[in-house]
């Protein structure tokens, strides 16, 4: 048996096709989220201050793991070059990315490793915010977990 459409069914069918064809996804604002999470530790890290300054808003506060609460400019002082010193060895896992609008939120855990080979954690909760030149963090905060018992 043979079905003929016509033109106008054609046109109905490639449109039809065409509405059902599954969208691209857009890249996800997480993946940027977790790459300017990346660069702020990989510009602390390396005592670079101007790196350090491209991940931060001007309103960026840190709460240090001892509880201090620091401002932009003196996280930015802390790691100047000239302060420099060994960072002990770090890595990272239990990473969770929430985006909502322009506003994220990120909470990971870090195991450092201290020179007498002594691994020290923390959880460390970071808020970013969408600006017009991206992605920006707003706050971090480190909090000391407790050595198991």
């Amino acid at each position: 048996m043979i079905v003929r459409i016509g033109a106008m069914g054609g046109m109905i069918a490639a449109a039809a096709m065409s509405v059902a064809a599954p969208a691209v996804a857009a890249p996800q604002p997480s993946a940027a989220i977790e790459a300017l999470v990346d660069r702020f530790d990989a510009a602390r890290a390396a005592f670079d201050p101007d790196a350090l300054a491209a991940t931060l808003a001007d309103d960026y506060v840190e709460i240090s793991p001892v509880g201090t609460v620091d401002s932009r400019a003196e996280v930015l002082g802390f790691y100047a070059p000239e302060k420099r010193h060994p960072a002990p060895p770090m890595r990272h896992d239990e990473r969770v990315v929430r985006v909502s609008g322009n506003t994220a939120s990120v909470t990971e855990r870090k195991a450092i490793t201290l020179p007498n080979g002594t691994v020290r954690t923390i959880r460390v909760g970071y808020v970013a915010r969408r600006t017009g030149n991206g992605w920006r963090l707003v706050s971090a905060q480190y909090t000391p977990i407790p050595p198991a018992r």
